[in-house]
């Protein structure tokens, strides 16, 4: 046992080192030479044998040192696939089978490259190639949209059978009422049509004429009803820009309009609540520009486009911009918002260096006849236009003594008061009453500060 265990061990080591030899001399003793490629499984065709249709060639099976390329030549053969000649330029891996190829055979040659040669393999032929088939309609064109003037129709192609690709052109025929007595429309040859003023009172028809390489063919579509005339319709609705601010001018876009040409356009710009509701037309606001006023101030604004033609009118509303801000100045303390729209300000808030006025004056009745009382309505506003609540007006008859003395008597809130004047004495035959008008605030001067005087006449006769 001693004995027998080195020796197997050394035949062990012995083998070793005979295959690791072996090994380097493979490696590293002789260079191995690349192998040129070689056909294991013929190059293919796929694809329809027609004319116009693309054939498309695979590299089959090599073998052979990597990297193999392919390059590819197309050959035109008999019926039979033999007697082949290469086309010119036919060297893609793809091929669009033409005229000329119809009646024969395609064949593919496939070679194949790498550093230690090349080989070419050819395909086995394809089928005689067919000619194309020409469009056949299956489906006749069909016609769609408003037959009325202004609007557009459009047609589609119908349905066709024949060798793709297919390509589709169109004309346009204006026809009698029945559909028939047709004639081509002047560069009417797109898939859409806009009906015009003369298309009025007749109907329409489409020709597709379908093409592709084989020849073409035609179809026609059933006429439309007869074309009418209707008010415009709006397909894009009127819009407004600018600046929401009191004093800015706003621009109206009027939008798009189709009808039976010329259409004409008036405008209404309109004053709304501040949710853009209860909305009425702002008088002489007619144009496409509107500058934004005192009056518009925490209203929302928009404006209404009417287009007209001869069949009639129809109105679109734009969007509204607002609340409109406005640029007057806060109103001082004191004020209140009146329910007619105007602000009144209490006397009491008056300070000195505004002023009082006295902005209107009325009689009731305007003539005073012989002995007969007249009633004086005064209004009384401040400097920034706002009505005085509880100024104190006090009225004098002139001549002295002509009419009784009334006392102070103080406005209420929309900046009114009335006053009763009694004459004391009969009218002359011609003259007048004058009276002498003074307003103050309650805390004012007589003569300065705020108050104001004025003097007023009413007629007098016998």
């Amino acid at each position: 046992m001693h004995a027998f265990r080195p020796a197997f061990r050394l035949l062990f080591i012995a083998g070793t080192a005979l295959a690791v030899a072996a090994g380097f001399a493979a490696a590293g003793g002789a260079k191995v030479a690349a192998t040129a490629p070689s056909n294991t499984s013929a190059p293919t065709i796929s694809g329809s044998a027609q004319q116009s249709k693309t054939l498309a060639a695979s590299s089959g099976s090599w073998t052979g040192t990597t990297p193999i390329t392919f390059s590819y030549q197309w050959q035109r053969c008999n019926s039979s696939g033999a007697s082949c000649t290469n086309i010119s330029g036919a060297t893609s891996e793809t091929y669009t089978l033409v005229i000329d190829d119809v009646g024969h055979t395609m064949v593919v040659v496939v070679t194949a490259h790498n550093s230690a040669g090349s080989a070419s393999k050819p395909s086995a032929a394809t089928a005689v190639v067919t000619g194309a088939t020409p469009p056949a309609n299956t489906v006749a064109p069909v016609i769609t949209g408003s037959a009325a003037v202004g609007w557009t129709l459009n047609a589609s192609t119908g349905t066709w059978s024949g060798t793709t690709p297919i390509t589709y052109a169109y004309q346009w025929r204006r026809c009698a009422t029945s559909g028939a007595s047709c004639s081509d429309i002047g560069g009417a040859t797109s898939q859409s049509y806009q009906l015009a003023n003369g298309d009025a009172g007749h109907t329409l028809r489409v020709v597709v004429t379908a093409t592709n390489v084989g020849g073409s063919g035609q179809s026609t579509s059933n006429a439309t009803s007869t074309i009418a005339i209707v008010a415009p319709g709006n397909t894009t609705a009127p819009s407004i820009s600018g600046v929401a601010t009191q004093g800015q001018t706003l621009t109206l876009n009027r939008g798009e309009w189709i009808g039976a040409t010329p259409i004409t356009y008036t405008y209404a710009w309109e004053r709304c609540d501040s949710s853009g509701n209860n909305c009425a037309s702002i008088p002489g606001a007619t144009s496409t520009t509107y500058t934004l006023t005192a009056a518009d101030a925490g209203h929302d604004i928009r404006a209404a486009v009417t287009a007209g033609d001869s069949a009639g009118k129809t109105t679109a509303r734009s969007n509204t911009v607002g609340p409109i801000v406005s640029t007057a100045p806060p109103p001082p303390p004191g004020t209140t918002k009146l329910p007619n729209g105007e602000t009144s300000i209490a006397a009491s808030s008056v300070p000195d260096t505004d002023r009082l006025t006295i902005s209107s004056v009325r009689f009731t009745p305007s003539v005073i006849t012989g002995r007969q009382p007249v009633t004086v309505t005064f209004k009384i506003i401040e400097n920034n236009k706002y009505d005085v609540a509880g100024a104190l007006v006090y009225v004098l008859g002139l001549p002295y003594g002509w009419a009784k003395a009334t006392p102070e008597a103080a406005t209420a809130a929309d900046g009114t008061v009335s006053i009763t004047i009694t004459p004391t004495q009969a009218a002359p035959k011609r003259g007048a009453l004058v009276l002498f008008v003074r307003a103050r605030t309650p805390k004012g001067n007589l003569l300065a500060g705020s108050s104001s005087r004025r003097l007023v006449q009413v007629r007098m006769r016998p």
